[in-house]
């Protein structure tokens, strides 16, 4: 299918902290184990949380004897996601005898965003298996094989990388624009009060793009958005063609990005 990738991706860690009702929609456990119990890993729980927005989680093959052992389908706004969670190695006793068949249908551009937040949110290389040589079997289904299987990879995730970088350099543009008519303008105000306040919002809305580039260098997808929503922010607010009131007290205001957002680096080339 045309809008369809589909990738694999070598799970590591998994636990019982999910269960699913009798409407197969999934739930966090509570309580006892009990017969609904299922281990969806770290790299199902990691896509979840960053499509968590609108999504509609259902569990189309809830786990049998086999916990680890399922298929969750995921809806959010324009994209499905399927997943499949089977053993390959090891007969699924550990682990990392797992792994996730994920199957992204919609644009290319959702498509590869979400697999660049999946792969910087792991903090490490999905595509590279525990057992590569029984990984071998799954790939061969999805006619692939080791090779062109980064390769997909990565692929996806240097599209969504440049999607990211876009959108930082239409706020550039955007910033230059805001700058022109600014200037303009201040050559024909005489209050200086808020001739001062525009410019300086300005120079915030510099920094904010900064921090968007920063974001981007490690591969922090939400710090870019923060840090690009909050120059859109102050460029509506430097722009004399916009109609919206200064805000007049920004000493409150918390910096987008700060070593707290900062994710582990990790090659994902």
């Amino acid at each position: 299918m045309p809008n369809t990738l589909r990738l694999a991706a070598q799970v590591v860690r998994a636990g019982p902290h999910h269960s699913v009702d009798a409407e197969g929609r999934l739930r966090p456990r509570r309580g006892e184990k009990g017969p609904d119990v299922v281990y969806l890993g770290d790299v199902a729980t990691t896509l979840i949380h960053g499509l968590q927005e609108a999504a509609t989680l259902t569990m189309t093959r809830p786990p049998k004897f086999d916990e680890q052992r399922w298929e969750l389908e995921v809806k959010t706004g324009d994209m499905t996601v399927r997943i499949h969670s089977r053993p390959y190695w090891g007969f699924g006793l550990v682990t990392r005898g797992y792994l996730n068949v994920i199957e992204f249908s919609g644009s290319e551009a959702l498509r590869d965003r979400a697999v660049f937040d999946l792969a910087a949110a792991l903090g490490r290389v999905p595509w590279e298996f525990s057992w590569p040589v029984a990984a071998d079997r799954i790939l061969r289904g999805l006619d692939l094989d080791r090779s062109s299987h980064a390769k997909a990879w990565k692929g996806a995730v240097q599209r969504g990388r440049d999607g990211l970088r876009d959108d930082i350099r239409a706020m550039e543009d955007r910033r230059e624009t805001v700058a022109q008519r600014l200037h303009a303008w201040l050559d024909d105000v005489d209050d200086e009060s808020t001739a001062t306040l525009r410019q300086h919002r300005l120079m915030e809305a510099d920094e904010d793009i900064e921090q968007a580039r920063k974001a981007l260098s490690e591969d922090h997808a939400p710090g870019v958005e923060r840090a690009l929503a909050r120059a859109e922010s102050a460029l509506i607010e430097v722009d004399p063609l916009d109609d919206s009131p200064l805000a007049h007290d920004h000493d409150g205001a918390v910096p987008v990005l700060n070593t707290d957002d900062d994710l582990d680096v990790v090659d994902l080339t």
